[in-house]
């Protein structure tokens, strides 16, 4: 994904990004063709994924260990439904996230900080992180630059500039990592949890296992949040929805997890009938 990323900030010319700071804004052809790109990201790379975690899941409950004859198919309507969806919900998130992170730099408050220049050269290295990053990005160059003209007061405002670039550039490298893995990790859950729940729903119509609840489980640790803690233990039917006050991330009517980025929470399933 940082390699994507990359790709999409070769893509745009330096002439376009300073259009597009004296715009205050990228043009819709641009954004256009990220979500295109984001489009061929998951044909090629993430719907190998999720197939493997898929996979992985449907087999990972103990329940389904002492099943004789059983063979998950990953081509029923259900799964591919989930993933067309999933693609599409991947897709138009990432877009919108990357479109308000760019509006998020060349808005009328920013511009009014920086110049032209400055603040074309900031755009390429931002593009691909969300706005909540770009604003810690920018927040981070200006702290960079302001410290620099108070330590070295007679240092030219180019030079001042260049480095806080270069230092904000290297804190993008980072911010990148830290996004892809997020999504990597969510999505691996997302999908497994997907797995799961569709391979018992198999074994049910295999007749192989009966009447189905399902437990949610947290990981145990101290890295549990608030939200899963709540829904520790709750045992629920299988086709009823977990519920919570906040948003939730999975579709399909909050029948699984992941609640939130990087949530590792899973479901129990056991037999009751």
């Amino acid at each position: 994904m940082c390699h994507f990323w990359k790709d999409q900030q070769n893509a745009i010319t330096y002439k376009e990004l300073r259009q597009a700071v004296i715009d205050g804004t990228l043009t819709e052809e641009t954004f256009r063709e990220w979500s295109n790109d984001y489009s061929l990201l998951v044909q090629e790379r993430l719907k190998f994924m999720w197939d493997n975690a898929l996979a992985a899941g449907s087999i990972s409950q103990p329940l389904m260990g002492g099943l004789a004859g059983f063979t998950f198919n990953p081509d029923t309507p259900a799964i591919m439904t989930w993933i067309q969806q999933r693609g599409a919900e991947l897709i138009t998130a990432s877009s919108t996230e990357q479109r308000d992170a760019i509006k998020a730099l060349l808005a009328q408050s920013v511009r009014e900080r920086h110049s032209v220049d400055e603040l074309a050269r900031l755009i390429r290295p931002c593009i691909g992180l969300t706005e909540p990053q770009v604003k810690a990005n920018l927040r981070y160059y200006e702290n960079i630059t302001s410290s620099l003209r108070k330590q070295h007061p007679k240092m030219k405002a180019e030079t001042i500039q260049r480095r806080a670039r270069e230092a904000a550039s290297k804190y993008a490298e980072k911010q990148h990592r830290q996004r892809a893995m997020t999504i990597a990790q969510t999505e691996m859950a997302t999908s497994y949890n997907k797995g799961a729940d569709e391979g018992i729903r198999q074994a049910q119509n295999q007749n192989l296992i009966g009447i189905v609840k399902k437990r949610w489980c947290t990981s145990g640790d101290d890295e549990v949040c608030e939200i899963c803690r709540s829904l520790e233990g709750r045992e629920i039917s299988m086709d009823s929805s977990f519920e919570m006050v906040k948003g939730w991330l999975n579709s399909g009517g909050n029948l699984t997890p992941p609640a939130h980025p990087r949530c590792a929470c899973a479901i129990e399933y056991i037999e009751v009938h």
